[in-house]
């Protein structure tokens, strides 16, 4: 198989997608990696001439199979760079903290801070470097936001990573809002990380899909974690792919 340049991982609602409207090619395949087994890859070939795009569910096929506390990171990374991938997309559902943020806001993280605890974030490979520098690559940012369809709501956001798989409590809310983050989720570490060690580009787009415990602020509770959450990022991250590509110089 030739090397795929971009791998697209979906986050909320991705195991609940019919990928037929994006032109599947050949049967979903499993790497098989020094960390386990990588989930099923799909081929998506885009209606232009581009190359086609690999795609996998985080969080499982068909169902909800493992939260977000339980990824197996590394695999799914290392699959990655198996392929090939010079560039990883992926979404994933956030809370909103800052105020600006409504449920359906899409949002493309500069920074990340991270609240895990024990999850293992470097692959302990002797050849790779630790990461070190933007936790998003800037031209795979520039990509995403690029391919939105309404300006970010919330210029350069940051994102907090927790540990899960229980919810943050009201009081860690307003620390992480202290300390400057506009969302929260339970994804992007050690998965930033991992990329960056691996030596491939990585920019996520978040969608908010509720209210942080304690910010509602009025507002009334909404919850958006349907298919409505894939269907939207897909093509997204589909165009953002399209745009790095044809920005790349010809070898």
């Amino acid at each position: 198989m030739e090397s795929i340049s971009t791998l697209i991982i979906g986050g909320t609602a991705a195991y609940r997608l019919d990928l037929a409207p994006w032109r599947p090619v050949g049967a979903p395949f499993i790497l098989r990696t020094p960390y386990g087994d990588s989930p099923p890859i799909t081929l998506l070939q885009p209606e232009d001439a581009h190359p086609p795009v690999a795609f996998c569910s985080r969080h499982g096929h068909g169902a909800l199979k493992r939260s977000a506390a339980f990824l197996n990171h590394r695999a799914i990374i290392w699959g990655a760079k198996m392929l090939g991938a010079e560039t990883i997309f992926s979404w994933n559902g956030v809370g909103a903290i800052d105020e600006r943020l409504q449920v359906g806001a899409l949002v493309v993280p500069v920074d990340l801070i991270d609240f895990t605890r024990t999850r293992v974030t470097t692959f302990g490979h002797p050849d790779l470097r630790p990461a070190s520098g933007p936790a998003f690559h800037p031209d795979a940012r520039s990509a995403i936001l690029a391919s939105l369809p309404n300006p970010n709501p919330v210029s350069n956001p940051i994102y907090v990573c927790t540990e899960g798989p229980r919810l943050e409590t009201e009081a860690e809310i307003a620390l992480y809002h202290q300390a400057g983050a506009h969302i929260v989720g339970m994804t992007l570490s050690p998965e930033a990380f991992l990329a960056q060690e691996a030596g491939i580009r990585y920019a996520s787009l978040g969608y908010v899909t509720n209210y942080a415990t304690g910010r509602a602020l009025g507002r009334p509770p909404r919850r958006e974690f349907g298919p409505v959450v894939a269907r939207t990022c897909l093509p997204i991250l589909l165009r953002a792919a399209a745009t790095l590509v044809s920005a790349m110089p010809l070898p």
